[in-house]
């Protein structure tokens, strides 16, 4: 029997089972598909993920770009404000890098800790008792575990009895591209709040990933211009801060929803990541929260005798030690979406008061930049 069997091979995954492997535990990671992602999505991490991820023996060894500054503001009305690395003393307040470089990455980690990941592994069935989980796999396989960690997205947890989501529709998708400017980016992103909703620049190598969020009949007609037209629209709704947009590539898009379980934990089974809270994109929490979910289950695991792995009293400590947590990560990323979606009721002269308030005071702008990186206090 296996101490821990991780489904979904993604970063939650990989690194939650990188780190509950440790002190020689018998761990293994299922993934549905046939073999490491290589799609082109950008990710961004805090500062804090990264040293999370570098523990578990996964950071890329090229093609992460640091994140140095962030400049935060709203299209129409007054209001701004900066945030640094220097205010926090680190190095960056965080990170981007490619989906593929980072799970490559991992992938690399838990092969040289020993830990094998089954590639091809779709899932089938799930039976739970006292004693573990069984899993059974569309190829015929079976595998049994004392702990399950569920990080595959949501997707096999209807197999679990209990589990439900609590879903909310934003009614808006997000446009995403890469787009490239006549001005060096200098490590700064942008998050600019427009009545359409936000728009964020992420430095990524020598160009910017943008993240173009609209009502799905605008996200439509952007998708449809050709490059040139796309881009004076960009440089219309974004404004010139950055410099003048030059060219795009990899235009995209999906919706905005915010998706999160009813309970974080069920018989034998633990639920991170995208699984347990799927958040709107804005400020960059969702895969950090579910980075810290996977840290906070292996501290756990990892001092735990074998018969108390995956046994009731550790999965209400890990549910107990993530409430808060996930919780208000919820409520903050929720909040920003709400109060400066179209049509809020919060005033413009509002969010900009707000906004200036943060670049008068250093503390509460340090305050904010300590909560993106490092998430709510437990």
């Amino acid at each position: 029997m296996l101490d821990v069997a991780v489904v979904g091979a993604g970063p939650v995954g990989a690194v939650a089972a990188a780190l509950c492997a440790r002190g020689g535990r018998r761990v293994e990671v299922f993934e549905a598909r046939p073999a490491p992602a290589t799609d082109a999505r950008t990710l961004a991490l805090s500062h804090a993920s990264r040293e999370l991820i570098e523990s578990a023996g996964g950071w890329p060894r090229s093609g992460a770009t640091p994140i140095d500054s962030i400049h935060v503001s709203q299209k129409g009305a007054p209001g701004r404000t900066l945030l640094s690395a220097r205010d926090q003393e680190l190095p960056a307040l965080g990170y981007t890098v490619g989906f593929g470089a980072l799970t490559g990455a991992l992938a690399e980690g838990l092969a040289r800790a020993g830990v094998p990941v089954r590639y091809g592994a779709a899932c089938e069935g799930i039976a739970l008792d006292g004693e573990g989980a069984t899993l059974r796999f569309a190829s015929g396989g079976e595998a049994r575990a004392r702990l399950l960690v569920l990080a595959d997205g949501g997707a096999n947890a209807s197999r679990i009895p209990g589990l439900a989501f609590e879903e909310k529709d934003y009614g808006q998708v997000a446009v995403v591209a890469r787009v490239a400017a006549d001005r060096p980016h200098e490590g700064r992103a942008y998050e600019r709040f427009t009545p359409q909703g936000p728009v964020a620049l992420l430095p990524i190598e020598g160009r910017y990933a943008l993240v173009y969020t609209a009502r799905p009949r605008e996200a439509e007609r952007l998708l449809d211009l050709d490059d040139a037209a796309f881009l004076l629209s960009l440089q219309d709704h974004f404004g010139d801060r950055a410099g003048r947009f030059t060219a795009v590539e990899a235009r995209a898009s999906f919706p905005l929803r915010l998706r999160a379980i009813n309970v974080p934990v069920a018989l034998r089974t633990a639920i991170v990541g995208n699984a347990a809270q799927a958040l709107h994109p804005i400020a960059g929490q969702g895969l950090n929260l579910g980075l810290r979910d996977a840290a906070t289950l292996a501290e756990l695991v990892q001092p735990a005798p074998e018969d108390a792995i995956g046994a009731p009293a550790m999965l209400q400590a890990y549910a107990a030690a993530r409430r808060g947590d996930a919780s208000r990560g919820i409520a903050f990323t929720d909040f920003l979406a709400s109060v400066f979606a179209e049509g809020s009721l919060a005033p413009s002269w509002g969010r900009g008061l707000a906004l200036t308030l943060l670049d008068l005071l250093p503390p509460a702008r340090r305050a904010l930049a300590q909560r993106m990186i490092h998430g709510a206090a437990r």
